[in-house]
């Protein structure tokens, strides 16, 4: 075991006032609300619609907003001419309600602004100026095609490439069920986009190789106006006779093979694949430069990056940010399917095991008291108090002490208990609780670190709650992260 790593008390006070002084503000508190707020949803969501359906206006907020600033922000106009009405503030003030004091016209066109002026409660600025017009008429303007994929007359090497359609405008979706076909048929599955002006149809099944493909968006395709297409809308790509096939995915890092998903199997229960495995794909001949773009498609959708080879017949996949622990993804390429589960031994995140409570430290024979949710503890008068913190990770990491105290906090409810914090332990010599059997992590056993925590103890009130809390900024040299935020309250009596 490591020995101890006291801290020089006089450098507390300055570096972590919000741990030391629990009674007093926390900086770490305010650190957390220093992002500019944004809006993130307005109702009505849509540009032409009937004044009776414009009764009342919803923003809502990514946070909760200081009321006066964000009233005095707001404006609606019809035209130049500015319109009263009252607000109202909902979930907790992060959802102003504006509605209007006299009823809407009809064919008029109306203006939302909320400016950089609005604050959230912690005083930041909103982001961005935000803006809305609507129109209080019908909309007439037929919808168009503005772009579609694979490019008309190309050939496709993919043999389960997704089409993808992009119109002028939001569409019903119903009516692009209908309307939209490939001949020859097959089986497929629409992904709409989230304003419903695109979308993708993937097949279910591989197109055949030697075939040409017509693709056809009737007519009678419509937008939320009712608007039909002013013509129908065709394409076409090729499928030639001979298109690459995947050889071989390996593991970048370690050499192991990824095989196709099997029927009746989701994924290779002994695969080890840590959170930033990057993989080598090989093909049985060169990738056209112009479909290497649409080969690989990745659930759930993840950021990736490319690289080939001069021949290209070899690409290396990568991913700019770590995947997810305990996830499994799927990996499309050409008209295989990869999967995988991120549970490699250098990947398992933090997590709290335990928290005792030491009543002295100093003792000839220290009694260790594990703290439950809820439970009731008496907290004495004590100058050695102490409260050890168990941590598992993974066997290959280890958690510094300045990521520890960046994450714990410790606070008395109601001002309950003084505590005045001393200094932070790796490690403590004394010997832990027994038994205490190691945690395992899918058959693999994890390390466990300990932190205890020195502090004075001062009872002031007979009741109240004593709250532990870690952020998931707390992370080991590996870049595992704490899963997810950890809070235990229990009661002190």
């Amino acid at each position: 075991m490591k020995g101890t790593r006291p801290f020089v008390s006089l450098l507390f006070p300055l570096l972590f006032p919000g741990i030391l002084y629990l009674g007093s503000c926390s900086f770490a508190e305010e650190f957390k609300h220093m992002e500019p707020p944004t809006v993130i949803s307005c109702v009505p969501d849509h540009q032409y619609l009937k004044a009776s359906e414009m009764k009342e206006i919803r923003l809502r907020f990514s946070t909760a907003m200081d009321q006066r600033s964000t009233e005095e922000a707001f404006s609606l106009k019809a035209n130049t001419t500015l319109k009263a009405g009252t607000f109202q503030w909902e979930e907790g003030g992060r959802t102003l309600v504006f509605t209007p004091q006299a009823p809407l016209l009809d064919r008029g066109t109306y203006t939302l602004t909320l400016s950089t002026s609005a604050e959230d409660r912690w005083g930041n600025s909103l982001k961005a100026e935000f803006n809305r017009t609507f129109l209080t008429k019908e909309e007439t303007e037929p919808p168009k095609v503005v772009a579609s994929s694979p490019p008309s007359g190309g050939k496709v090497t993919n043999l389960r490439n997704p089409i993808e359609i992009t119109f002028s405008e939001p569409m019903d979706r119903e009516s692009i069920i209908r309307s939209f076909s490939v001949l020859p048929s097959l089986p497929g599955a629409f992904t709409f986009s989230s304003d419903s002006a695109s979308f993708l149809w993937t097949p279910l099944e591989p197109y055949r190789k030697g075939e040409t493909y017509q693709i056809t968006v009737k007519k009678d395709s419509q937008d939320l106006s009712g608007n039909s297409l002013v013509e129908e809308y065709r394409f076409s790509f090729e499928v030639p006779d001979t298109v690459p096939e995947i050889l071989s995915i390996t593991c970048l890092s370690t050499g192991s093979p990824l095989t196709p998903a099997q029927p009746g199997t989701y994924v290779d229960p002994s695969l080890r694949i840590e959170k930033n495995e990057s993989f080598r794909i090989l093909f049985t001949s060169p990738v056209d430069p112009e479909n290497r773009d649409s080969i690989v498609t990745f659930y759930p959708t993840t950021v990736y990056r490319t690289a080939w080879n001069q021949a290209g017949n070899e690409l290396i996949l990568t991913f700019p940010e770590p995947l997810s622990w305990n996830t499994v993804y799927e990996l499309q390429i050409l008209s295989s399917t990869f999967r995988f589960r991120v549970n490699g031994p250098r990947s398992i995140p933090l997590e709290v095991r335990k928290i005792f409570y030491i009543a002295d430290t100093t003792a000839v024979t220290p009694t260790y008291e594990e703290l439950l949710l809820s439970h009731n503890y008496t907290f004495t008068d004590s100058a050695n108090a102490a409260f050890d913190v168990y941590l598992s990770l993974s066997p290959a990491g280890s958690i510094v002490t300045s990521s520890f105290l960046s994450s714990f906090s410790l606070e008395p409810g109601n001002g309950c208990l003084d505590i005045r914090l001393l200094r932070v332990e790796e490690n403590p010599l004394l010997p832990p609780p027994q038994p205490y059997p190691p945690p395992q992590e899918g058959g693999t056993p994890l390390k466990v670190q300990v932190f205890r925590v020195h502090c004075r103890l001062t009872p002031v009130f007979n009741s109240g709650t004593v709250t532990f809390t870690l952020g998931t900024d707390l992370k080991d040299d590996l870049e595992n992260h704490l899963a997810q935020p950890y809070t235990l309250v229990v009661n002190k009596q």
